[in-house]
């Protein structure tokens, strides 16, 4: 009964787009030749359900993807009088991309870049264990450090659409428990320091003697 139904709706779509004449014989046993050829799905929802079915997959390797590269944190280096300002994207597997700023002066003209790191350039297992721990990255303290105006530097964190204050200036916190956990925003601090000089990234400008 399916197929006939089938056969039945292909015959009436076949008169309204060519007519009923002697011409359209041919046209109209056409389905019922799909049909017995395994050509012409038994049911109009077969094909449905392949394409959702083929769909489904693709979303599924999609989300995969998207998991295992998906971008973990972000780190942002601002520039000085010698170097120039970067963010790196942090992944999940521990790959990263580092986004080298551009800027000119009297000396040249200088065009941004991009650097990429393989997986497992940076270790995600610990950053992600610290971040977990401090939660709310822009309640770490900090703050009040010395630095000169004109070389000195900001490194900062952006995770979980959070960014924190300058990891180089960690400062003691209150008792109020109001803000991140002291010890672990210590180490992250550490972390941030040993992984930049890890990746080893030539922020130098122009004309620098650093």
């Amino acid at each position: 009964m399916k197929h006939n139904h089938t056969i039945v709706e292909a015959r009436i779509q076949l008169e309204k787009n060519f007519g009923t004449g002697r011409a359209n014989a041919f046209l109209q046993s056409l389905p019922l030749v799909l049909l017995f050829a395994g050509l012409l799905p038994s049911t109009p929802a077969a094909g449905q359900q392949v394409s959702t079915a083929e769909n489904g997959q693709v979303t599924a390797t999609t989300e995969q993807e998207t998991g295992a590269k998906g971008i973990l944190a972000t780190i942002t280096q601002s520039r000085s009088t010698n170097t120039l300002g970067y963010r790196i994207l942090i992944y999940n597997d521990g790959s990263a991309t580092a986004e080298i700023a551009g800027a000119s002066s009297g000396l040249g003209t200088e065009t941004s870049r991009s650097r990429d790191f393989p997986p497992g350039a940076i270790d995600t297992k610990t950053l992600r264990h610290l971040l977990a721990e401090i939660g709310d990255v822009s309640k770490i303290p900090s703050g009040g450090c010395a630095k000169s105006a004109s070389f000195g530097t900001r490194t900062q964190i952006t995770y979980a659409s959070k960014t924190s204050g300058d990891l180089q200036c960690i400062r003691p916190q209150a008792s109020d428990g109001a803000q991140a956990p002291q010890q672990a925003s210590e180490e992250l601090g550490r972390f941030m320091k040993t992984t930049l000089g890890q990746l080893k990234i030539n922020d130098r400008r122009v004309g620098s003697n650093q």
